[in-house]
């Protein structure tokens, strides 16, 4: 028997998703096609074309009773290939985006938007060529107290996706 190719890292395309498309998976994906849907990203953690920072996992863990998507993170947290960003890039973001940070959020969560953002900026920065995309379902500035994550990208120059289009793109890479 030949081993399988091992494909390039890093890939040309990666999607750093955001907590706020896993927490309504649910409610977007029919629950016929959530096992597959979820065995696909899978392997896409795998190689590297779908990542998220450890902060995503920690909130989809606050909920008190974990669903599909929950259970998904909890082995997926552990395939990730990308290093958790730098406070440097972070310091960046907050200063481009200082809205991104619900500061009405209790002080024992951390909040993952700057995080998805920062991480979505070292995946460009580290690798020359990759075209990175954020997937969120947060696109609605709720100003003056937060920023959506959308807006955040616009202003970093990241392309962002909402729910249908991450399913989509999930979808067409098998």
């Amino acid at each position: 028997m030949f081993p399988e190719p091992v494909p390039p890292f890093p890939p040309s395309f990666v999607c750093v998703v955001d907590t706020s498309i896993l927490i309504n998976f649910k409610r977007t994906v029919k629950i016929d096609e959530q096992w597959d849907l979820l065995l696909r990203m899978s392997e896409l953690v795998v190689n590297g074309a779908l990542t998220f920072p450890r902060q995503v996992a920690k909130e989809l863990s606050y909920g008190q009773f974990p669903d599909a998507p929950g259970a998904w993170i909890g082995s997926a947290k552990r395939q990730i290939r990308y290093s958790q960003p730098g406070d440097e890039t972070l310091r960046k973001i907050l200063g481009i985006a200082p809205q991104l940070v619900d500061f009405e959020a209790t002080a024992d969560r951390e909040v993952a938007d700057p995080y998805v953002a920062a991480m979505a900026c070292e995946i460009v920065q580290q690798h020359n060529g990759c075209n990175v995309v954020v997937a969120t379902n947060d696109y609605v500035d709720r100003l003056p107290l937060k920023l959506s994550l959308a807006t955040a990208c616009d202003r970093l120059d990241i392309t962002w996706w909402k729910a249908e289009d991450f399913i989509a793109w999930v979808h067409d890479t098998d």
